[in-house]
């Protein structure tokens, strides 16, 4: 009896993977699957999909602007303070990251950091981002300041339950935002690195 239930495969109940699974790997296999739902980190949304229909929800139905990302090569963005979150999506792979940002007070108006949106936070492969904030050029040489941050991506299937402040992150200072009042940006730049090993 024991051989039969080990032998026995069963498909993956999340929709799109249509794996079959040994009966006694299946509970190991869900926690990891890409295509188990990750929930919405937008406050008061219940929303749960996988990370492409989480992607498109996000986008969609929130207003979250999508920039794809080349795995080893620097993306620019231009992000307001007000609302820091963007959506990285790797065309390579179907990976989305989302840029995530608050602030902590102490005069330093912004945090960012960066968070991959997947189940299996241990699984291969991770993720390294190299995130700086450049600000504006100084009247006085034309040099500007640069502040930057090397952070091992976390992954997780609930990005909007973890806190900036939980995660590496870097801390913009008032002098490199640009812009005034409530309409301020600062100017990042986010290299994100596929670490399989």
């Amino acid at each position: 009896m024991e051989a039969v239930v080990s032998s026995a495969r069963v498909e993956c109940p999340h929709d799109g993977c249509g794996r079959y699974i040994t009966y006694h790997k299946l509970e190991d296999h869900q926690s990891a699957c890409p295509h188990a739902a990750c929930r919405c980190p937008v406050p008061g949304c219940d929303f749960a999909g996988p990370p492409p229909a989480l992607l498109h929800h996000l986008n969609t139905l929130h207003s979250v602007p999508v920039h794809s990302v080349q795995y080893g090569k620097v993306l620019q963005l231009q992000v307001p303070v007000s609302e820091p979150r963007r959506l990285l999506f790797a065309e390579k792979d179907g990976r989305a990251f989302l840029v995530v940002g608050g602030t902590l007070g102490l005069g330093a108006p912004i945090a960012v950091s960066v968070v991959c949106i997947r189940t299996g936070a241990s699984s291969l492969p991770h993720y390294a981002a190299k995130v700086w904030a450049k600000g504006p050029p100084a009247a006085a040489n034309g040099r500007a300041d640069i502040v930057r941050a090397d952070i091992e991506v976390t992954s997780s299937k609930e990005p909007g339950a973890i806190a900036v402040e939980d995660l590496t992150f870097l801390t913009v200072p008032s002098k490199l935002l640009g812009g005034a009042g409530p309409s301020r940006t600062v100017s990042l730049h986010i290299r994100i690195d596929k670490i399989t090993s």
